[in-house]
């Protein structure tokens, strides 16, 4: 058996959890898994994953906007995320970033909110998770322009890529 396992991204927010969400929690603690951070994506998934850090003594929570979900923010999201941060057990912004792989994505809106989310994790001092999905070059363009710390999640680019991504001093993770 594994001991000390940090599970560093999870989403047991997730609706495929429901139901069982408890016992699957339960049942990581007792397997090994000492810690988690849950992954905000949506304004609501975030907040479920404060109410957990608050919930279990080995949760953590990210609390951001992902890609795929940026239409329709209420103007004062950015207040609501940075309320959260408040939390000591809030750790990161994420999980933000940039998709292009569907059709009917709002390039100029994704743009804007990863930006802003940036700024928000600049200001604070804080980590954050990026996803980025067929929009390398607009993405690191991006990354090298605002230098966070963090971690790109589901790195899924080419080598030069990963120098280029590393050089920042950005983590990659290689999942999925």
């Amino acid at each position: 058996m594994y001991k000390n396992i940090f599970d560093s991204h999870a989403h047991y927010d997730d609706e495929r959890y429901d139901g069982e969400r408890e016992q699957v929690i339960e049942n990581l603690f007792d397997s090994g898994v000492c810690g988690i951070i849950n992954i905000g994506c949506t304004l609501e998934r975030s907040q479920k994953s404060v109410d957990f850090a608050d919930k279990y003594e080995n949760f953590y929570a990210a609390v951001g906007i992902h890609p795929e979900d940026v239409e329709d923010l209420p103007r004062d999201y950015l207040d609501t995320l940075r309320k959260w941060t408040e939390n000591e057990k809030v750790v990161a912004i994420g999980e933000i970033g940039l998709d292009y792989h569907y059709e009917g994505y709002n390039r100029e809106k994704q743009i804007e909110v990863f930006k802003e989310q940036l700024e928000l994790a600049k200001e604070l001092d804080m980590p954050v998770i990026i996803h980025s999905r067929d929009a390398t070059e607009d993405c690191m363009a991006i990354l090298k322009e605002y230098k966070p710390k963090g971690v790109m999640h589901c790195f899924s680019g080419s080598a030069e890529t990963a120098k280029e991504v590393l050089s920042l001093g950005i983590s990659i993770s290689f999942t999925g």
